[in-house]
């Protein structure tokens, strides 16, 4: 929570008073970030660890900007270690003084699993001032204000071009002090990192495996119809290997409530293998009633049938999720 309640009670007892308060001049902060690693990106929890420094420069000879502020999107704050690189700011030679603290610690944002396997990120770091607001303190950026660790390799994920952008973030509360618009502004740095998934590597490892099961489900159709058994024990065991392949799958992925790609691709292949049991059992009645070769060329037609309609749902869920 922000520390500024003794502040609020003094304006207001200014306010009472019908004194008005010296006002300061905004002071201008100068912020620079560069992303040393990040690690451990969790899925499931919707966090990341990030080890960034962040650098400071300012005017005033009794400020201390760095000391006063705060991460907004932590995922586990008590796990956070800040360290200053000087005990007190340093001062250059153009008057400015200089700090630099850098921060090891898990952060978090929800993560918009839509596409998965093929969804891009932006992984988000946040920090404002704690106690003064956008009325007396912005932040502005330094020259170059954003730059990575060259080496840096986040594994499963291509990382793209860092950017920092810097916004006035208000809070709708007066935080028990009644409504002070002034005092519920603050000046916010937002570091974005976007991340994506290499196209064909998740291909080959999620979406190969269960169209396997569907070419082994197709053997069901180019049996002979009079294998009955065999043709329906193709179909279950391709079914239930779809079950485990996406129960599997499910394990990495955070409770959400809407379909993500790959659930979209799996029910596909539900119908397809269900579609084909059906399949087996209309030529089932087909033998019972002595017509052999009618069945046989109705397992060709639902074959090529099926499987034309499967492509093209697939194509058409992968064009609509606009890769």
């Amino acid at each position: 929570m922000k520390i500024f309640y003794s502040r609020l009670g003094l304006i207001g007892l200014w306010a009472a008073l019908g004194v008005t308060p010296w006002c300061q001049a905004k002071q201008e902060v100068r912020v620079g970030a560069y992303i040393n690693d990040i690690q451990n990106l969790d899925l499931s929890s919707h966090s990341y660890s990030v080890d960034l420094y962040v650098w400071f420069r300012w005017r005033e000879k009794d400020s201390n900007p760095p000391a006063s502020v705060e991460f907004n999107n932590p995922y586990e704050l008590w796990g956070h270690v800040r360290t200053a690189e000087y005990e007190t700011p340093f001062l250059m030679p153009n008057g400015d003084y200089y700090q630099v603290i850098r921060d090891q610690g898990r952060f978090s944002k929800k993560l918009i699993l839509d596409n998965y396997p093929f969804d891009k990120q932006i992984l988000e770091v946040a920090f404002e001032d704690s106690e003064l607001g956008s009325d007396e303190r912005i932040f502005v950026a330094d020259e170059n204000p954003i730059t990575i660790n060259p080496e840096l390799k986040l594994p499963g994920f291509v990382i793209g071009k860092p950017s920092m952008s810097f916004h006035e973030r208000a809070y709708p509360t007066g935080f028990g002090f009644g409504k002070n618009p002034m005092q519920s502004h603050y000046s916010r740095v937002l570091i974005e990192i976007p991340i994506k998934r290499p196209i064909v590597t998740y291909a080959v490892k999620l979406m190969l495996p269960v169209l396997c099961v569907i070419f082994c489900a197709s053997l069901m159709f180019l049996f002979n119809p009079t294998y009955v058994d065999s043709r329906v024990g193709i179909g279950i065991t391709a079914l239930l290997t779809i079950v485990a392949l996406q129960i599997t799958l499910n394990e990495d992925l955070p409770e959400i409530d809407y379909l993500v790609l790959i659930d979209k691709v799996y029910l596909l292949a539900y119908l397809f293998v269900i579609a084909g049991l059906g399949v087996v059992v209309k030529t089932t009645w087909m033998l019972e009633k002595g017509n052999v070769e009618a069945a046989i060329r109705f397992d060709r037609i639902a074959l090529m049938g099926l499987a034309s309609l499967f492509a093209f749902a697939i194509a058409l869920t992968l064009f609509l999720s606009k890769l």
